[in-house]
């Protein structure tokens, strides 16, 4: 069930930022025939409202994180590691450009130092678990881009 909820909710932010970022752009074309409160209606309020459900369905799932304990001695006492990673991947920055390259450095564990046992280990954040679901609306977003331009030189 939360694994439903967590796809209902980045399934409705996708949709949320899909009609606002196309009620903006319909406001800023030069040639608008409709008046400025129909694309309010039409666009813009569904979309906030899509948001909202969204920001519902996620927000457990990004702001509740199981403990996570060591795997050597079970402590749940933990400091940041302090090694410098990276994690970034060359395609993506090829494939996405640098927002897509952003979140998905974000969204990876983060490595802690147990306290107890000094052991290194990897761990999700609330920053990594936001991070991911944005790094999935932003896919979708492109995906859906992806297809609604070859449908149009159709």
């Amino acid at each position: 069930m939360r694994a439903l909820k967590h796809i209902c909710g980045i399934l409705l932010a996708t949709a949320g930022v899909a009609l606002v970022l196309g009620g903006i752009a319909q406001m800023l074309d030069p040639k608008l025939d409709a008046p400025w409160w129909l694309i309010v209606l039409i666009l813009w309020l569904p979309g906030l409202l899509f948001l909202g459900g969204a920001v519902l369905l996620l927000r457990r799932s990004a702001t509740d994180l199981p403990p996570t304990c060591c795997p050597k001695c079970g402590g749940v006492e933990r400091a940041p590691a302090g090694v410098l990673t990276r994690s970034s991947n060359p395609w993506i920055m090829y494939l996405g450009g640098w927002l897509l390259a952003s979140f998905w450095g974000a969204s990876r564990q983060q490595q802690v130092r147990c306290v107890q046992c000094d052991n290194l280990y990897f761990t999700e954040t609330r920053g990594t678990r936001i991070a991911g679901i944005l790094l999935w609306v932003f896919l979708l977003l492109l995906l859906l881009g992806s297809i609604a331009e070859r449908m149009g030189t159709e």
